[in-house]
């Protein structure tokens, strides 16, 4: 099954797409659309999301999501810098809920990026990165770092996705300003595999133990949602068990789960290259 690569629909040169059966057939893809079935998330519900906005002279579109680390540094997915073109530049808007709601922001150029060296594009896995701000954030209600797992934690039970991504379930995105919010479960890595080959023959083969799975069936992570974060709140703290990375499109179509990097997996890598 040829991988499809969806990421430039979010661009500022959106492509018409076709509406023919071929379209609408599972496969994979970057999930860089919205969350399918998912619900609108409260104002300040996720501080320790941004969004990242590729801009070209004065033209700003949102093309993925990340989380905040810390002050100065963001964690997404490296598809997010390697699919964006190499014009113009990536920001991370951070503190706000509704994309066309700026009251709150706070918008860094992101100056530096580091891809996880084992990423060797596509589909696959390592799909990691950080990106360095070119300013300080500056933590209050609607800006807050998220808690990273220690390194080799397994994730299990529920999670939560949040994300501007599509909330088609067609090849057509359709693309909300308001973050939206969806309860997934975290799947074994053996029921990720079987669920992902009975849709797609072979679709495991892009699936390393350094990923996690959740959700499937309805509610998907979908295109615009690559490089956010798969969160757990226990006692009242968030902590990022998954960057989403990739899925079967159509979203939400298929009992495919969608595929996160394991954060937990690489905390070491996170913290040797933001210290």
């Amino acid at each position: 099954m040829k991988v499809f690569v969806a990421l430039l629909a979010l661009v500022s040169v959106a492509l018409a797409a076709p509406t023919n059966e071929i379209t609408n057939r599972p496969r994979l893809a970057f999930v860089n659309e919205r969350i399918t079935n998912g619900q609108d998330a409260d104002f300040g519900e996720f501080p320790y999301i941004c969004s990242m906005q590729w801009v070209l002279i004065t033209a700003s579109t949102h093309v993925c999501g990340s989380s905040v680390i810390n002050p100065n540094w963001i964690l997404t997915a490296a598809h997010c810098y390697t699919e964006v073109p190499n014009i113009g530049r990536v920001d991370a808007v951070c503190g706000i809920t509704d994309l066309t709601i700026t009251g709150t922001q706070q918008r860094h150029v992101i100056d530096q990026h580091i891809i996880h060296p084992d990423y060797p594009g596509g589909v696959a896995p390592n799909d990691i990165a950080v990106g360095r701000l070119s300013g300080t954030l500056n933590f209050n209600a609607n800006v807050q770092p998220i808690n990273l797992p220690a390194q080799g934690q397994a994730p299990l039970g529920q999670a939560v996705l949040a994300g501007w991504g599509s909330t088609s379930t067609t090849n057509v995105p359709s693309m909300p300003n308001r973050l939206q919010r969806a309860n997934k479960p975290v799947h074994s890595f053996d029921s990720c595999c079987s669920l992902l080959n009975s849709v797609i023959a072979g679709a495991c083969n892009s699936l390393a133990v350094t990923n996690v799975c959740a959700g499937g069936g309805p509610i998907s992570a979908c295109g615009g949602d690559s490089g956010g974060p798969l969160s757990q709140q226990v006692g009242g703290t968030w902590t990022q068990i998954g960057v989403v990375s990739w899925g079967v499109t159509p979203c939400g179509t298929t009992v495919a789960p969608s595929v996160y990097v394991m954060v937990s997996s690489f905390r070491n890598w996170i913290d040797a290259n933001i210290a």
